[in-house]
């Protein structure tokens, strides 16, 4: 396929990369879509991009990364502008039960129902929603998402790939690029996993680009000792003790272990330290026993997922993720945004955010050194605040979605026309 290249992203793109940052020739399209939409009302008014995202399951809505971030985009997207309607292969509470301000279409009829039937039934929903562009999310929805789309001659279709790939086996990587010959265009949020995959699958950089997670940063900001004694009173918590955070789905991938065993070590030099663990999965039960296994039941706390982890990090004062392997995370997001300093695992997607604290992948030991020296620092956490903050800025919600109206509204453009004219809305 292509030769290697420089993946569009917030700080760049390739020649023949639509950008998904504001640019004079992005800028363009949208003026035209914009002008259209304001002209008299007598004059044709413009189609509009119908964005059909399929995708596997929805666990919760604002738990899973992906499932957060997606959640994010379609209320983001300007609706003048945009159609979203969500296409979910496996029927969940979640997805019967959105609340989102976007259509979600259940495909399965039941949990039983044939591979067949199910690429049948999906291609018939998109076939009547009849999107200009299909963006697939996690391996089905890719596979069923990518050949659906094809049938039905949609005339972009995108893949996104939000994780470094720690889950993939040997058949799944040779699916993945025999998939890619039906794809259009790449979208990561990361520019570790566009290099990654432009790297290793041979995908053309132009035809990758980076739009990155999202963050309300309003909702998400800095509060004062006075506001953060008073969330640890309403959440059981004492108000005169160092409080650790680690916000992560409970898979191992995750590092959660290695923040127990960091706890262990520093309980002999702070015994009245707290460490919460915001989130819910599979490795639960492990979990719990581990925590019960070393006494450490009074330090460890296992809250669960929550709806809106923001009381939870106001709350502490210093953040954790261990993960073995992200593509952007959520959690680091939400540290930086709330200015919470971090240690941090040193992985590249964590390093292509933060400037900070970071401690060896698997190495508890570092970890505890890590958060020792947060603690006994002050103006270090400070500093690290004040910087994750500003970090933080580029991805507050009102940007990203300029860049992602920039992409969507780029791609789509050959494809649009007015509604009693027919004539083409092109840059």
């Amino acid at each position: 396929m292509g030769q290697p290249g420089k993946v569009a992203s917030l700080v760049g793109t390739s020649p023949d990369t639509v950008s998904l940052c504001p640019s004079a020739s992005q800028g363009t399209i949208y003026n035209k879509i914009n002008a259209l939409r304001r002209s008299e009302e007598h004059a044709p008014k413009p189609e509009r991009v119908r964005l059909a995202f399929v995708i596997d399951v929805i666990a919760a809505w604002n738990l899973g990364g992906t499932e957060k971030q997606l959640a994010h985009l379609v209320g983001i997207l300007d609706r003048r502008i945009f159609e979203p309607v969500i296409f979910v292969l496996q029927r969940t509470p979640a997805a019967e039960n959105p609340h989102i301000g976007c259509p979600v279409i259940l495909v399965s009829r039941s949990k039983s129902q044939g591979r067949l039937r199910l690429l049948r039934d999906l291609r018939s929903a998109l076939k009547n929603f009849d999107p200009h562009i299909a963006q697939t999310f996690f391996i089905d929805g890719t596979f069923y998402g990518t050949i659906a789309a094809r049938l039905n001659r949609v005339p972009i279709i995108i893949q996104s790939r939000r994780n470094a790939g720690h889950w993939q086996k040997l058949h799944h990587s040779f699916a993945l690029r025999a998939i890619n010959y039906l794809v259009d265009y790449w979208q990561c949020n990361s520019r570790f996993v566009a290099g990654t995959i432009q790297r290793i699958e041979d995908i053309p950089a132009e035809r990758i680009s980076v739009l990155p997670n999202s963050i309300d940063l309003d909702h998400f900001a800095p509060v004062t000792e006075n506001e953060r004694a008073a969330l640890r009173s309403r959440l059981g918590l004492p108000t005169d003790v160092p409080v650790f955070i680690a916000v992560a789905t409970l898979r191992p991938v995750k590092g959660l272990i290695h923040v127990i065993e960091a706890a262990n070590q520093i309980r002999a030099r702070l015994p009245n330290a707290v460490f919460l663990i915001v989130g819910e999965g599979p490795q639960r039960k492990q979990l719990a026993e581990l925590i019960t296994q070393k006494g450490l039941t009074p330090t460890v706390r296992l809250v669960g997922g929550q709806e809106d982890v923001q009381p939870w990090l106001a709350a502490a004062n210093v953040g954790i993720l261990a993960s073995h392997s992200e593509s952007s995370s959520n959690a680091l997001l939400e540290y930086m945004a709330m200015g919470l300093s971090a240690v941090v695992s040193d992985i590249p997607a964590n390093r292509e955010l933060v400037n900070g604290e970071f401690f060896a992948v698997g190495n508890a030991s570092e970890l505890a050194d890590g958060l020792l020296r947060l603690w006994g620092q002050p103006g270090l956490r400070q500093e690290i605040s004040r910087r994750y903050r500003e970090a933080a800025t580029p991805y507050g919600e009102a940007f990203i979605s300029e860049c992602a109206r920039n992409y969507y509204a780029g791609l789509a453009s050959p494809f649009l026309r007015t509604a009693n004219r027919g004539a083409e809305v092109k840059p």
